[in-house]
C-alpha cells in the first residue's frame, strides 16, 4: 500500500521531534537519575499504603515501618534533586513541574516535622497520599519534557520567592486538608456517630490548632514570597503585570489569609466557619497548579 508523501512527511517528522524531546530530556541522559526519579514515586506510593494500613486496619506492621518508610522517602527525595540540580546545564527551573515535586517534598518534610515533635500520627496519610500525587504528576511529566534551561532563576531574591512560594503553597495545602478533616469530624460528633474518624484523628480543638498553624505559616511564607519578587524585580529590571492572572490570585490568597487570622481573634468566628473557605482556596490551588503542570510551562512570564 502506498503512503501519500505529505502524510509520510508528517508522521516522520512527529517521530523525529519525539526522539530530539527524548535524547535532550535529562532523565533518559542519566541511568542514575532515571532510576532515582522511579524509586521516589514508588517510596511515596508504599509510605501513602503504609500510613494508610495503620489508620484504617491498624496493621502493626504498617505501624512500625511507616515512620522509617517516611524518612527513607525524604532523604531519597532530596538526593534525587540534588543529583538533578548537580547535572551541568540543569537548574530547578520556575517551572510548574519543579514546582509540584517541591511542594511534595515540603508537604512530607512539614508533616515529618508535625509528626516527631507532635507524637500523632493520625493525619499522616491524607497528608503525604496528596504530596504522593503531587510527585508522580512531576515524576511522569518531566520525562516528557525536554531539558531546555526555560524558566532557571538566578540571584538570591528569586531563590528566596520561589522557596518561600513552595513553602506558602504547601501550607496551604496542609489547612486545607486539616479543615477537610475537622470538618467531617465535626459532623460525626454531631450526628452522634463514633466512627473511624472519631477513634483516629485527634480531637477537635488539635485539628482547629494545627490548622491555624497553617495558615500563619502560609501567610508568612506568601509575605516573603510577594516581597522577595518585587524586590528581585527591581534589582534585575524584569517585569510583570501587575494584572497577570497568577499574581492576582496569589495576592488574594494572601489577603485572605491574613484576613482569617485578624478575624478569628476579633470577632470570634469559629474555624467551622473558616474551614470552608481554606478548603476552597485548597482546591482553586491545586487545580491552577495541575492546570499550569499541562498547560504553561512556567509560572510568570518575564520580560525584560
Amino acid at each position: 500500500m502506498s503512503t501519500i508523501p505529505g502524510v509520510q512527511r508528517i508522521h516522520d517528522n512527529s517521530i523525529h521531534s519525539t526522539y530530539i524531546r527524548t535524547m535532550n530530556n535529562i532523565l533518559f541522559n542519566n541511568l542514575p537519575l532515571l532510576v532515582l526519579n522511579q524509586v521516589v514515586s514508588v517510596l511515596y506510593l508504599v509510605t501513602t499504603a503504609l500510613y494508610g494500613a495503620h489508620f484504617y486496619k491498624d496493621i502493626q506492621f504498617a505501624k512500625t515501618y511507616k515512620q522509617p518508610i517516611l524518612a527513607l522517602t525524604v532523604l531519597t527525595h532530596v538526593v534525587y534533586l540534588g543529583l538533578l540540580t548537580s547535572m551541568e546545564g540543569y537548574k530547578i527551573s520556575y517551572s510548574t513541574v519543579n514546582l509540584m515535586t517541591m511542594v511534595a517534598l515540603t508537604l512530607t518534610i512539614t508533616y515529618m516535622f508535625i509528626e516527631f515533635t507532635t507524637k500523632s500520627d493520625k493525619t499522616g496519610f491524607f497528608v503525604i497520599a496528596f504530596a504522593a500525587g503531587a510527585e508522580l504528576i512531576s515524576s511522569i511529566m518531566t520525562a516528557q519534557i525536554p531539558n531546555t534551561g526555560i524558566g532557571t532563576f538566578s540571584g538570591i531574591g528569586m531563590g528566596v520567592h520561589l522557596i518561600a512560594s513552595i513553602f506558602g503553597f504547601s501550607a496551604i495545602a496542609i489547612a486545607g486538608l486539616y479543615s477537610i478533616l475537622y470538618l467531617l469530624l465535626f459532623r460525626q460528633i454531631q450526628k452522634n456517630r463514633f466512627e473511624l474518624l472519631f477513634q483516629r484523628l485527634p480531637n477537635l480543638e488539635v485539628l482547629e490548632k494545627l490548622t491555624m498553624h497553617a495558615v500563619s505559616f502560609g501567610f508568612l511564607f506568601l509575605s516573603i514570597t510577594l516581597f522577595a519578587g518585587v524586590m528581585e524585580q527591581q534589582a534585575s529590571g524584569e517585569t510583570i503585570s501587575l494584572f497577570e492572572p497568577k499574581l492576582v490570585t496569589l495576592i488574594i490568597i494572601w489577603v485572605l489569609y491574613g484576613t482569617s487570622i485578624v478575624i478569628k481573634p476579633i470577632i470570634g468566628w469559629d474555624i467551622k466557619h473558616m474551614a470552608y473557605l481554606f478548603i476552597v482556596l485548597f482546591v482553586f490551588i491545586t487545580l491552577l497548579i495541575v492546570l499550569m503542570t499541562f498547560f504553561s510551562p512556567t509560572f510568570h512570564k518575564l520580560t525584560l
